[in-house]
């Protein structure tokens, strides 16, 4: 990774550690990085949660919903950062929500809706942005 991106991407950690630390945002997810850029990013990552005493969690597979289709997320990895331990779970909940729509065949209509309503609000988005995106 060059120095300029590296340092794009530490300057977007210090921020988003600040925001949680502030409870700004519940969520927030780092700038996506490719698997072979994750050992050089991780120490980073690491120091400026510590010192914002926020947590943070390695992600491999975003969760992928309407709100946010136009994201090409394949190959890609991030950090989700947080404050509140719940604020994790229901990530995870709502990755395994997910899950258990589409292998039911029923991930359509308001069940899609809601998962990606739910998902803009864990990162912080308004309803009144949230149906901007929608639409």
């Amino acid at each position: 990774m060059d120095q300029f991106k590296l340092g794009m991407q530490v300057g977007e950690i210090k921020a988003w550690c600040e925001a949680a630390k502030n409870e700004a945002k519940e969520m927030s997810l780092s700038a996506p990085f490719k698997p072979e850029e994750y050992e050089t990013i991780l120490p980073y990552m690491k120091e400026y949660a510590e010192r914002n005493d926020i947590s943070f969690y390695h992600e491999r597979v975003l969760i992928l919903t309407d709100l946010f289709g136009d994201m090409d997320l394949s190959g890609i990895w991030v950090f989700i950062i947080y404050k509140s331990p719940e604020t994790l779970e229901r990530y995870l909940k709502l990755k395994k929500d997910k899950v258990k729509l589409l292998e039911a065949g029923s991930y359509e209509g308001e069940a899609k809706r809601d998962i990606a309503v739910r998902f803009g609000r864990l990162l912080g988005y308004s309803d009144p942005m949230i149906n901007e995106r929608w639409n």
